[in-house]
């Protein structure tokens, strides 16, 4: 029988990704094009990178050469023919005519300035036309291979596509929130029978994403860098300020399950003004003016999604809820759901931004090719799915660094490692494949005790040289969750945040937010053995369950992907031990 792959190439201009299934629909490779290059969220690079997208054929392709090849985008070609389609009108010009730029104005109200749409949609162009380019020549050139297919899926779908198949629901309401999409920035879908179905979706340029992004930039982070992260960590300081909420709740509202503007978008730059003038003009500390910023713009975003998800509820699809979309990155939210809405189930894939609907676009060809093969799951999708550092670069280190300071611990480099973390060790821990997604969840992190009041403030210090508000996971082995947080729930993927009980407060302070929260990891034996041996080793010398968590790298800079990316960070910051597999190298 023939070989066949499905590759799903995500092809946003930002976070582009790879995917690569097998003929069974197992995905066997995934990964963020970031990682390889080590620039965050890679913006205009393709998925398929030259020279790189061969290697990986190379490595999850057996024979190549005579397999079928299924190569698949993630926007649809009718969106692709309208990016074209304003190109060829100059829309790309960013010194529009007067006329084009009155016809943008009209036609297309956002909460985005003109002129960043139009970057926008110009760097959608290059990215789209561009993707899939290298992977298709190389099967053509490298591996003399003419069996290839090609596709293009609409965008929302494949959001869909990833949360849906990835989960182990045999029936879900899937929902789709992000910035944008094909046609607006929401779309539902009902999965049921092995089959997706499109029930509806928003159409216009109203946006929760865009709202979070326009809360991003009051308080002045960089939405283009991915600094919402900072927002979700800067709102537990502060409070609700009755001025904020009443100007940005005046500029959108949920109808249904669409976003509409209240008013003239045009109020959106009335509403920028008059709160950059309150920051910049008050009394009151800048940074507190923020927080009280931040904890308005993240309740506002809150209402409105429980707003949208008990809409959408009342439509009957299923009690299960499978998010994704970029607004599913917000763990802050996430940890609310089941509590404040009507769904008994929630699923969130490990990559529910748009690194993810490379997963969903393969999923999708395959299930054009095959329609009738069942994709529902007995387990969870694995999300260390990525690159693996092998021994020989370890080796080959020792033998030509000069470095006497290497052991190699097989089969008990977690007693080691526990046994560190106790004594105070600055951990970095690199072990088998990968993490899919944006966070480090146990095979690609920064470990730490999470016991020490002022481990935090070290590791910032220390390492990852960022803002002194935003906190650090803890990773819990998943049987212990209910012993430590109110209304526990299952967060395999870190991607919900959850109330600590408060007779646990002062065992683990490190990991504690200022609003007796954490975004947990559960670490299960199932998803990853190595990782929940090391913290039950841990466990049992201290007698807590949990470790401090961070991803390895520093700020600025995506997770390490290489060795010589993790021996960078670790001669270049205060880690005090690398572990790579076995070895435990010292300074």
């Amino acid at each position: 029988m023939k070989d066949k792959y499905y590759i799903g190439l995500a092809s946003t201009f930002h976070d582009p990704a790879i995917a690569i299934l097998d003929r069974d629909g197992t995905v066997i490779f995934a990964e963020s094009t970031e990682r390889y290059l080590q620039n965050k969220r890679a913006m205009g690079s393709p998925a398929d990178t030259e020279i790189w997208i061969e290697n990986q054929i190379r490595n999850y392709c057996p024979n190549a050469a005579e397999a079928e090849f299924h190569i698949s985008t993630t926007w649809s070609q009718n969106y692709v023919n309208s990016l074209k389609l304003f190109y060829n009108l100059g829309f790309y010009n960013f010194s529009p005519t007067a006329i084009i730029r009155k016809t943008i104005h009209t036609a297309y109200k956002s909460m985005l300035p003109n002129e960043n749409l139009v970057w926008f949609l110009n760097k959608q162009f290059a990215s789209n036309i561009q993707t899939g380019a290298n992977l298709e020549r190389t099967l053509r050139w490298s591996f003399n291979n003419n069996s290839i297919k090609r596709y293009r899926f609409n965008h929302h779908e494949t959001h869909a596509a990833y949360s849906a198949f990835s989960s182990t629901f045999d029936n879900a309401t899937c929902l789709v929130v992000d910035g944008i999409g094909e046609k607006g920035s929401v779309s539902y879908f009902k999965y049921a029978d092995n089959q997706l179905e499109l029930k509806g979706h928003h159409k216009g340029s109203e946006s929760l994403g865009f709202f979070y992004t326009l809360i991003t930039l009051l308080c002045e982070f960089n939405p283009i860098a991915g600094e919402e992260w900072k927002v979700m960590g800067l709102a537990p300081y502060g409070k609700k300020d009755d001025t904020y909420y009443k100007l940005l709740n005046s500029l959108i509202s949920i109808k249904d399950c669409n976003v509409k503007f209240k008013n003239n978008p045009n109020l959106i730059l009335k509403v920028i003004g008059v709160i950059n003038e309150d920051l910049n003009g008050s009394k009151e500390s800048v940074f507190a003016k923020k927080a009280n910023l931040a904890y308005t713009g993240q309740l506002l975003f809150s209402e409105y999604m429980i707003e949208l998800l008990n809409n959408l509820y009342k439509k009957g699809y299923s009690e299960n809820l499978a998010l994704s979309g970029g607004c599913a990155l917000n763990s802050a939210f996430n940890g609310k759901i089941i509590c404040e809405t009507n769904f008994k189930e929630l699923y969130i894939p490990s990559a529910p931004g748009d690194d993810g609907t490379a997963i969903g676009a393969a999923y999708l060809s395959l299930k054009r090719d095959r329609p009738d093969m069942k994709m529902v799951r007995t387990n969870k999708l694995s999300p260390y799915l990525g690159n693996q550092i092998n021994d020989q670069e370890v080796e080959n280190y020792i033998k030509f660094s000069g470095n006497k300071r290497v052991e190699k611990y097989p089969g008990m480099v977690h007693m080691v490692t526990a046994k560190l973390l106790a004594q105070g060790k600055l951990i970095g821990w690199s072990q088998g494949r990968a993490e899919f997604g944006p966070r480090a969840l146990g095979n690609r992190s920064i470990l730490a005790d999470p016991r020490k009041v002022d481990m935090k403030d070290v590791i910032n210090s220390r390492i990852k040289f960022r803002e002194e508000f935003r906190p650090f996971a803890p990773s819990i082995l998943a049987e212990y969750g209910n012993n430590y947080f109110e209304d526990y729930q299952d967060s395999p993927y870190m991607e919900r945040t959850l109330k600590f009980k408060d007779e646990v407060l002062s065992k683990i302070p490190a990991v504690v937010h200022v609003d007796q929260t954490g975004r947990l990891q559960s670490v299960s034996k199932d998803l990853n053995p190595t990782f929940h041996a090391l913290i039950d080793c841990f466990n049992q010398l201290t007698g807590v369950p949990i470790i401090l968590n961070t991803s390895f790298n520093v700020m600025g800079k995506p997770i390490i992907n290489s060795f010589q990316d993790a021996l960078n960070v670790f001669y270049n910051s205060g880690l005090d031990v690398l572990v790579i597999n076995d070895y435990v190298i010292s300074k």
